[in-house]
């Protein structure tokens, strides 16, 4: 067993699936830089990034809990329900600092900054949770397989 309880296979699979990940973020970015290169503008730029990055996390993560390569096998009683409360509540807090950075920055428009950031900062946070609760649901159904 390696960090976090996973065996040598899932420690591959991992591997293989993080750095499938980082170069589709990698492709993704340079044809997003080459259209709008082209004059084709989807998102504004820092929306554009945000997106890109999301779509691309959460892939890999969704990759990675379908093969069995996200958590291992957990000690029988562990209580993650604290854990997760004080991951999101951890996320929030640095999520509501950037925003304060951001406003507070003198190169821009705080009434801009708060309309185009706070959606996607809002749907960040709740992916964040959503990645969360699947992941104990995961670990809860592999742990009963475990013990049969």
């Amino acid at each position: 067993m390696t960090g976090k309880g996973l065996d040598e296979m899932q420690v591959q699979r991992k591997n293989k699936i993080g750095n499938q990940a980082f170069l589709m973020l990698f492709y993704l970015l340079l044809i997003d830089m080459g259209l709008q290169g082209f004059g084709f503008r989807w998102l504004e730029y820092p929306e554009n990034v945000m997106v890109i990055l999301m779509t691309c996390s959460g892939i890999y993560v969704v990759r990675l809990i379908l093969a069995n390569a996200f958590v291992g096998p957990a000690p029988e009683e562990q209580k993650p329900i604290f854990r997760v409360l004080i991951t999101v509540a951890l996320a929030v807090a640095i999520s509501a600092l950037i925003l304060l950075l951001i406003k507070s920055a003198s190169f821009s428009n705080p009434a801009e900054v708060e309309r185009r950031t706070a959606p996607i900062m809002f749907w960040t946070a709740g992916v964040a949770v959503v990645i969360s609760v699947t992941t104990i649901i995961v670990n809860r159904i592999q742990n009963r397989k475990d013990g049969e």
